[in-house]
């Protein structure tokens, strides 16, 4: 079992929370669970094990902004931030982020004064250019799909942009953690070449690069010019362990004082050898994304079919090790938006039927999964074994190399894929991923008028009960249509040594690198 540390609570998202105004820190104050009796102090060099081994450090080079969060909090900073107490968004490197449109448009205004660490100014003119960045096809970002939701950027003011969205997007304010657009870095430094940038990346964060040798340690030293409060530690020592047992050992020898993680099974085995977990369990989670747009997958009945032929507990213990927790429902219980209303049911007869009948219109559901490194092998194994039990259906393996993750599911070029969905905000992350209008973030491409409809009518009221009844009617179309079937809790944590303090998790890009102290 995973004790839950802190458990997601998601407050009431009202119309009014799109106009998002600034708070000075980035939430540097630790809280009182891990405030020693002395209080925070400064000092220290903290060793971070990462789950990714970064391959340089120009913002269009991240896949997701959970893999590296320190090192990306420690050079850029935080352009927005969830706040766990409103369930709303604050401002960390810019002044305000509004739409008055729903969505249409989004006024950004950032800090006056703010430079990056090479003393460019970081303006309106510095977001045009990151963010333009992002949608070129040639960089090959993870994060051009939702880049791409801006059809154009204008330069209002000094401070302020305006962005022009392709179609209105009223959740784009909670798509921000979650893409590498919460990363801005100095313009004058990125038009050195990607090679001499990753030499020497600059950003406006509470740490500045210091060196860093590819395989091995990345050093960043205390950013004492930083806007805010300046951070707790000195220096920070990084190295990217993509293995699980790796990470936990390498804390436990003593070589690290905080590992991140997301597996089930190294939080149950950090949690017995006595380290401690700070756990973010999101609403959702993470499983199988179905590609609507083709085929087989593009006929709701092949969805639901192989939907009803999983046993996602049997096949979440085969990849967690026994030690995985398959979500139930879309919103935990803690949420005010919780239904009891199944995700997946499991119906070996009623997927046989399906499958039958599909093969009679000479459609049999033959399709491959896309596996990547880590778990993909082991979640194949275990889907192919599950459904050799049935007749008219085929599953082959598409393997594909780490480089390609999160490219492949923003261009289409897959059947069936692991995805998240996983969210804080219902309000931005689920309009961004299965509303038919949000075509660049709905990577499986479901479009269904009803679900449209509720989504929008979620974000259009400030009803706290006609907000639950449009979620309630969200959560009833995703078991009709099976866009997705997730068979695992989202997790987004760390596991500490007793001297590291500070340690915030709510969220994405956390635990920020600024909030983070040592005993001394």
């Amino acid at each position: 079992m995973i004790t839950r540390k802190r458990s997601v609570l998601i407050a009431v998202v009202t119309a009014t929370a799109l106009l998002l105004t600034g708070c000075a820190g980035g939430g540097n104050a630790a809280t009182s669970d891990d405030v020693a009796a002395s209080g925070p102090v400064s000092g220290g060099t903290l060793r971070v094990l990462e789950v990714v081994q970064p391959t340089g450090f120009d913002p269009v080079q991240v896949f997701s902004s959970t893999s590296m969060p320190i090192t990306y909090t420690a050079l850029y900073g935080q352009f927005v931030i969830a706040n766990e107490e409103t369930g709303d968004y604050d401002c960390g490197l810019c002044e305000s982020f509004m739409t008055s449109d729903g969505g249409a448009t989004w006024d950004v205004v950032t800090r006056e004064g703010m430079t990056f660490t090479d003393g460019t100014p970081f303006d309106a003119a510095a977001l045009k250019y990151n963010w333009d960045r992002m949608k070129d096809p040639a960089l090959g970002s993870a994060s051009a799909g939702v880049a791409s939701q801006i059809e154009s950027i204008e330069v209002v003011d000094a401070r302020t942009a305006k962005l022009h969205m392709v179609v209105p997007t009223p959740g784009l304010l909670g798509l921000m953690p979650i893409y590498s657009l919460q990363w801005i870095a100095s313009p004058t430094a990125l038009e050195q070449g990607q090679e001499a940038f990753n030499k020497n990346p600059i950003g406006a964060g509470p740490f500045v690069f210091e060196s860093w040798t590819q395989g091995g340690t990345l050093k960043l030293t205390r950013n004492d010019d930083y806007f805010g409060d300046p951070a707790y530690v000195d220096a920070i020592e990084v190295q990217g362990v993509p293995d699980n047992t790796q990470r936990l050992n390498g804390l436990i020898s003593g070589q690290a004082d905080i590992a991140l993680n997301s597996d089930p099974s190294t939080f149950v085995e950090a949690e017995a050898a006595g380290y401690p977990n700070e756990i973010d369990i999101f609403n959702g989670g993470i499983g199988f994304m179905f590609n609507t747009k083709k085929a087989p997958f593009d006929d709701v009945r092949a969805r639901q079919a192989v939907a009803y032929a999983l046993d996602l507990e049997q096949l979440s213990n085969a990849v967690n090790r026994g030690n995985g927790s398959v979500p139930k429902t879309l919103f935990t219980k803690e949420s005010p938006f919780y239904e009891d209303i199944p995700l997946q049911t499991f119906d070996q007869e009623k997927a046989q039927e399906l499958f039958d009948e599909l093969a009679a219109e000479g459609k049999p559901v033959e399709f491959s999964y896309t596996v990547f490194p880590g778990t993909g092998p082991a979640t194949f194994d275990a889907l192919q074994a599950q459904l050799k039990q049935y007749d008219n259906v085929t599953v082959t393996a598409d393997q594909r190399d780490s480089s390609e993750q999160g490219v492949v599911t923003t261009t289409g070029d897959y059947n069936l894929a692991s995805s998240s969905l996983a969210f804080v905000d219902p309000a931005s992350r689920l309009w961004g991923a299965l509303h038919g209008d949000a075509n660049r973030t709905n990577y499986s491409g479901i479009d269904d008028a009803e679900l449209n409809d509720a989504l929008d009518a979620a974000l259009a009221t400030t009803d706290p009960d006609e907000q639950k009844a449009q979620y309630k009617i969200v959560q009833d179309r995703l078991a009709e249509i099976v866009p997705y079937v997730l068979f695992q809790e989202y997790l987004n944590g760390a596991t500490v040594t007793d001297k590291v303090h500070g340690v915030e998790m709510y969220g994405y890009t956390q635990p920020a690198a600024a909030g983070i102290w040592l005993e001394q």
